[in-house]
């Protein structure tokens, strides 16, 4: 029977590991990249393995009892050791090449006295289990779960040395979080595998060891997957939640500038940059384009802006703060109501020469602002003035 947990994670793992290895291969790899990937592609395989019944189908087509079992470790083996040279060669970037040599040979090196020992245990399969026949057969197959045991454990204690120090140094929430759960990975992994030493002590006494997982390995071993996926993971959820951050900001910002725009609009309809709806998917774009075409309207109504009287009522407030700028606001939306009504009746009359000629006595109703963040309150804050502010009244034009 499959198990759906651990199938999905050696789906996701070989996926993921896949992608980002040729994905990566346009922008130049890193050694700290291939060593991550090739440890997916291990950890995967491994999981894989173990997820279904294709263990059982490799010893049946082969004819080798235990086959797939020692695949399986060898896989678990060399995702460990990958593991490891990844933290070393991000730990020293610039080289100790030797260190990564040493680990190298490690990887290799565990690896082939694990395959003599199993080979001189001289395995067959009886009732579900692994038999180590002859004088040394025990011995080997101890041997060989010792290796086993011994090497990942010695690399994933290198590992976790390694990520409580990033952990430590990390200067973001979502790396932080990222690390924290690769940690947790580590220690169950350490561990699931610590979980095998009964295995090394089975083989001592009977000779013989389960080919299926126990309960408990079983549960530590998807416990391991679904975190190292979570891991694996928290920095793209946290750009997908960053970038739907974004997206809802300017939407609503967006949004919020429809009065004033298309108070704008209604006088001046040719402000707008395209016909249509703007792009719903891409906020800010859209977002953009208005706050340009406002911008536009504006400089159009500049010339409707002369003979403003100031409001009647008390003096606004001076100064900074919240109060200040709501003032300002309201005036300016207030100001703005009137010249598009001087618009909007001047449209209805022929045009004065001797008017047309005259230079626009207003400037801008934009501030000045550090960049489009800043000008966009200004506007969004406007357009909600404009709801219900009045316009100023409108006094006699020189012309």
């Amino acid at each position: 029977m499959t198990d759906p947990v651990l199938a999905c994670a050696a789906v996701f793992l070989l996926g993921l590991s896949t992608y980002r290895f040729f994905a990566g291969r346009h922008r130049g790899t890193t050694p700290a990249l291939r060593y991550t990937c090739c440890f997916a592609w291990c950890f995967g395989a491994s999981l894989a393995l173990m997820a279904g019944r294709t263990g059982a189908d490799i010893d049946h087509g082969t004819g080798l009892a235990g086959l797939s079992w020692m695949l399986t470790d060898h896989l678990k083996m060399g995702s460990a050791g990958f593991l490891a040279l990844a933290a070393v060669s991000l730990r020293r970037p610039a080289a100790d090449a030797r260190a990564l040599r040493r680990r190298q040979a490690g990887v290799a090196l565990a690896v082939l006295v694990a395959t003599v020992l199993f080979l001189l245990a001289r395995i067959t399969e009886v009732d579900g289990q692994l038999v180590a026949t002859g004088g040394a057969g025990p011995v080997a197959l101890a041997g060989y779960d010792l290796v086993n045991v011994g090497y990942v454990v010695g690399c994933l204690v290198t590992l976790l040395r390694q990520t409580l120090s990033w952990t430590r140094q990390a200067d973001t929430a979502a790396l932080r979080t990222a690390l924290v759960l690769i940690t947790l990975t580590a220690a169950v992994g350490l561990l699931w595998t610590a979980w095998g030493v009964d295995d090394v002590l089975g083989a001592l006494r009977s000779g013989r060891q389960q080919t299926a997982e126990d309960p408990v390995s079983l549960a530590l071993g998807r416990l391991c997957a679904v975190l190292l996926l979570a891991g694996a993971t928290t920095l793209l959820w946290a750009r997908a939640g960053r970038a739907a951050r974004r997206w809802r900001a300017a939407y609503r910002s967006y949004r919020s500038l429809g009065p004033l725009w298309r108070a704008l609009h209604a006088v001046f309809p040719q402000i707008a940059l395209a016909a249509g709806p703007l792009p719903f998917a891409d906020a800010e774009l859209a977002l953009y384009r208005r706050v340009i075409e406002i911008r536009d309207g504006l400089l159009i109504l500049r010339r409707y802006r002369t003979g403003e009287t100031p409001p009647a009522g008390p003096e606004q407030p001076r100064g900074g703060g919240a109060r200040a700028t709501d003032a300002a606001a309201r005036a300016e939306a207030a100001r703005i109501a009137a010249a598009l009504v001087r618009a909007r009746a001047r449209a209805d009359t022929p045009a004065d020469p001797a008017e047309a000629a005259d230079p626009p006595q207003a400037e801008p109703s934009l501030p000045p602002s550090a960049g489009i963040e800043a000008e966009t309150r200004w506007l969004t804050q406007v357009a909600q003035a404009l709801r219900t502010t009045p316009p100023l009244p409108v006094g006699r034009t020189a012309g």
